[in-house]
């Protein structure tokens, strides 16, 4: 009984963090800047993507590896083909504030586009929503308020996400 009520509270905090951060990120002016120099991506291991598709999708985009920083989600180290930096649910503390040091690293950078690749996901919607970009992608599952262009049925579909993602770029030209 302790131990739910414990975890409502813990939810509520998160969800009190998620509604502020969103609140300040309505709140800013975001929009897309040509040439891209710069990608963040944040990315659920659960789904089907691997660190070479991003790396072939950055190449596409006119992009080197340095200019791409990618922060994954995970509960198990095993499952993780990116490993470089990662956040977990241990990332996040009681009151929901954000405790990791690769959180911290990627949130410090500013980035021209912010891929959003995860569906509903608490942890990774504030932490993209703490993240500095000029422009947001991601999915109709996950908060449609941190995204600026909304995918639809190509979830987890990392392929059918490059193809509308790039023809979208080649429109803001």
């Amino acid at each position: 009984m302790f131990k739910k009520l414990l975890n409502k509270l813990r939810t509520r905090f998160l969800e009190n963090k998620i509604d502020e951060s969103i609140s300040i990120l309505k709140s800013s002016h975001r929009s897309p800047t040509k040439p891209i120099k710069s990608i963040g991506c944040i990315v659920d291991t659960n789904l089907d993507l691997d660190y070479s598709d991003i790396l072939d999708l950055a190449v596409e985009m006119g992009l080197k590896e340095k200019d791409i920083k990618i922060i994954s989600y995970s509960n198990s180290i095993y499952n993780d083909p990116f490993c470089k930096m990662r956040i977990s649910d241990k990332s996040v503390n009681f009151y929901g504030n954000i405790i990791s040091a690769d959180a911290e690293e990627f949130t410090s950078s500013k980035y021209d586009i912010l891929i959003n690749y995860f569906g509903e996901n608490r942890i990774l919607t504030l932490l993209s929503s703490k993240t500095n970009a000029k422009f947001r992608v991601g999915f109709d599952c996950s908060n449609q308020n941190i995204n600026d262009i909304i995918f639809t049925d190509i979830f987890n579909n990392f392929e059918k996400f490059r193809k509308q993602l790039i023809k979208y770029l080649n429109y803001i030209k």
